[in-house]
């Protein structure tokens, strides 16, 4: 996905949102402003808006000195999970179809992003919402029959705290599947409030799946700037999960056999997608 105009005033609002977040000093705030706005002239609109992201958080990072201003945020966004992980485990193994159950929850807690102005805090109202409203766009069946003959499966993270509904639709897929081989991907460094190798440590998600960085700071899995074993995976995995909107961003016309797990955060991506702000998508792409 190309970035659009539409994206320019999104920037600058993530800017200011994530300078706050870095520091009380509003001087400091104006030179964060100010510094995203020199660089817009300049911006090319025919890369990824994850791309993009990578500068503005990066200029956010070298004026305020704070490299992880939501990382109380991502803190607080795991506990919560944590703490209805138990819950929801019960709702899973209860359900007609754990497996789909699984997926559903893993897609609501796309909800908890940083990035997009998106209304989140109520983790106990998004779960009721995603036990109760279809998935917009279901390919479901798909996944059904590619996980019959897949045996490597490569999980693209997203944000923390949905960390904890990934790690409940891998042993889901685990329970589904016995054998498979499961490689959950991280981001190097701290971005937004994109996962972790912390994260995954916190959330007990390497005791379920293989643990590896995409060696970026970019919200999102880029190729070109993942490491040449990361390549391979994706290239060699028989079925790719890819969650959230920045991988959605980055990955939509690459070649692979990928579901794309997301709720639809703006009026962009929902239109490339053919759904509402707002909706739930589970969209395979086989290219």
């Amino acid at each position: 996905m190309k970035t659009y105009l539409d994206c320019i005033p999104c920037f600058l609002d993530q800017a200011l949102r994530a300078a706050r977040a870095a520091t009380g000093d509003e001087n400091i705030q104006r030179q964060v402003l100010d510094s995203v706005a020199g660089m817009l002239p300049g911006l090319p609109l025919d890369v990824t808006p994850p791309e993009i992201a990578r500068r503005v958080y990066g200029i956010v990072a070298d004026l305020t000195g704070n490299e992880d201003p939501y990382y109380e945020a991502k803190q607080q966004a795991n506990r919560l999970a944590l703490s209805l992980y138990p819950e929801l485990k019960e709702v899973i193994a209860a359900s007609s179809d754990p497996l789909f159950t699984a997926c559903r929850l893993a897609i609501a807690g796309n909800s908890i992003d940083m990035g997009p102005r998106t209304a989140y805090g109520d983790l106990e109202s998004i779960v009721q919402k995603a036990l109760t409203s279809p998935l917009v766009v279901n390919d479901y069946e798909i996944l059904q029959e590619n996980l019959a003959r897949a045996a490597r499966i490569l999980y693209l993270g997203d944000n923390a705290g949905e960390i904890v509904f990934d790690k409940m639709l891998i042993e889901e897929l685990r329970q589904y599947k016995e054998g498979l081989e499961i490689t959950f991907v991280v981001r190097e460094r701290p971005i937004i409030n994109d996962v972790t190798m912390k994260d995954a440590v916190d959330t007990g998600m390497d005791r379920v799946a293989t643990c590896i960085s995409n060696g970026s700071d970019t919200p999102s899995t880029h190729l070109s700037r993942c490491p040449a074993h990361l390549e391979s995976l994706f290239r060699t995995a028989d079925v790719i999960v890819s969650k959230g909107q920045g991988n959605f961003e980055a990955l939509s016309g690459e070649q692979g056999n990928i579901f794309f797990m997301l709720k639809a955060k703006c009026s962009l991506v929902a239109k490339l997608l053919g759904v509402h702000t707002g909706d739930a998508v589970l969209k395979h792409q086989k290219i």
